[in-house]
């Protein structure tokens, strides 16, 4: 089980994920208001909080009203959701690196308190992007689709600052070492270890539907879905490809365990 909402947070569970997630996981039997409601009870979470937090859902844009006392995921909301479980293919993303490099000019990057900013890094970060000189972000060219799918899906993630891009190709010694030590490969394969160990541990705790486990599934689940998804998607030549794949493979069970956990404590609601 894991959040619509990836963005970084608080570790602790909130009404509004609780909702999020609980949709998510079966939007029929929980698109009644009451059965929300006597969810978030469950967690500590009182009517008016969940109430609150229903409404300040369907003003972001993430829940639909279709009638009284009904919720359901909003178009917006179904578009995120596609976009997460894309940390399920990242091995599907990527060809042969050849060597070559990705480069994107950005100017007037908006300034660093904004909102507008963190929307600009999270677009760079999100294609594995690393700041190389000021205004040049590159990456290395292993990515279907190249240089062209690249600025399309910058676009789309609401990068406005793009003033152009290029290949770098056939670069010297120098250049490809100054390039390579952009990413720290060693503490991304350590970080893959540890997480995956994190993660077997926590799928052999699952053995009821607990609120306590339940929390965990969210806040883990969500937790190695960001990682996954921030994942600049190095070639093999540069990160250990198998300790990536591991960690995707363990949290496809841990997903699936969680989701099962969750039907049950749906299931009782219902009862």
């Amino acid at each position: 089980m894991l959040s619509l909402s990836i963005q970084p947070s608080s570790s602790s569970l909130t009404p509004q994920r609780l909702i999020l997630d609980l949709l998510d996981a079966d939007p029929q039997a929980m698109a009644f208001s009451r059965r929300l409601l006597a969810a978030g009870g469950v967690f500590n979470f009182t009517s008016n909080q969940m109430r609150v937090s229903l409404s300040r859902l369907v003003s972001d844009g993430l829940l639909e009203k279709p009638s009284r006392g009904l919720y359901q995921l909003s178009e917006r909301a179904a578009r995120l959701r596609t976009e997460i479980q894309c940390w399920r293919h990242l091995e599907q993303q990527l060809i042969p690196w050849h060597g070559n490099w990705l480069a994107i000019a950005c100017g007037n990057l908006a300034a660093d308190s904004s909102a507008h900013f963190r929307r600009q890094q999270r677009a760079l970060a999100l294609r594995g992007l690393q700041r190389w000189r000021p205004g040049i972000w590159v990456r290395p060219d292993n990515l279907h689709g190249g240089l062209e799918q690249l600025v399309i899906d910058l676009q789309a993630l609401d990068l406005d600052a793009i003033q152009g891009s290029f290949r770098i190709e056939q670069a010297d010694d120098s250049c490809q070492r100054e390039l390579i030590s952009l990413w720290d490969s060693l503490v991304l394969d350590k970080e893959y270890q540890q997480r995956l160990v994190q993660l077997r541990d926590a799928n052999e705790r699952l053995t009821s539907a607990s609120p306590a486990l339940l929390s965990e599934t969210m806040e883990l689940g969500s937790d190695t879905v960001r990682f996954l998804l921030m994942d600049p998607l190095l070639p093999e030549e540069l990160v250990n490809h198998d300790n990536r794949r591991a960690l995707v493979a363990a949290m496809v069970d841990y997903d699936a365990n969680g989701r099962k956990l969750w039907q049950q404590f749906i299931d009782a609601l219902e009862a």
